[in-house]
């Protein structure tokens, strides 16, 4: 029996988008544990699960493999599509659309890439045909090629989403003000100079008319 390189061809190629999808998932779970720590615990079971499934479909390929792999980021595809058209129906954000992201739509992508490789498995059944190995090892190469330009960025952006959750910004406590800005001066009067006669500070009123002096010292800044 000959090999049938093109079903190989297409299970190597959702294992490594697979595996490109984990990699941005991973990264995404600190920002997402800060916010619900159920949605952390989401995204770190579903990468380990498509980094677990990029294993076992590489060392066998069965057509049940290949389908729970497809089921599972077709799964995973519904969810995202949900979550930004209507929102989840419960947890902190429950029924507010989520605005789309670099790291989730790259992850998203890869999820569709093991879609149809997943799919052209389980349709070729066990007629597939031969390829030579040059072809076939140009394309893999392609293949992880541009798992990685994709995976890259998108773990970039939710590495940095995920600093960005963690980097002091106060909605509920307050805004904190920033440095420079002018603030009111001390209810703390100034000090009058006493009267002649010792019994109490000297009230100094302008002449009725004219504006009152201002008191406030040189690059002393005004509160209003």
């Amino acid at each position: 029996m000959r090999s049938r390189t093109d079903i190989r061809l297409a299970t190597a190629v959702a294992a490594l988008a697979s595996a490109g999808a984990a990699l941005i998932h991973l990264a995404v779970i600190p920002g997402h544990w800060r916010e619900w720590a159920l949605s952390g615990l989401f995204f770190g079971g579903l990468a380990v699960f498509q980094l677990g499934w990029a294993a076992a479909v590489l060392r066998r390929p069965s057509r049940a493999v290949v389908a729970v792999g497809v089921a599972a980021n077709l799964g995973a595809i519904g969810l995202w599509v949900l979550t930004r058209a209507v929102g989840l129906p419960f947890g902190p954000h429950a029924g507010e659309a989520e605005a789309a992201g670099t790291a989730d739509i790259l992850a998203t992508l890869l999820e569709c890439v093991v879609l149809v490789t997943g799919a052209w498995r389980l349709l070729s059944g066990e007629h597939g045909s031969r390829f030579s190995p040059l072809p076939y090892r140009l394309v893999i190469g392609g293949a992880a090629v541009l798992v990685a330009v994709t995976a890259a960025p998108g773990m970039l952006a939710g590495l940095s989403h995920s600093h960005e959750g963690g980097g002091g910004s106060h909605d509920e406590g307050g805004e904190h003000p920033e440095t420079g800005a002018e603030h009111d001066h001390p209810s703390t009067p100034p000090e009058q100079p006493e009267q002649p006669d010792g019994s109490g500070p000297q009230r100094t009123d302008p002449p009725s008319g004219e504006p009152a002096p201002d008191r406030h010292s040189e690059g002393e800044p005004h509160g209003h």
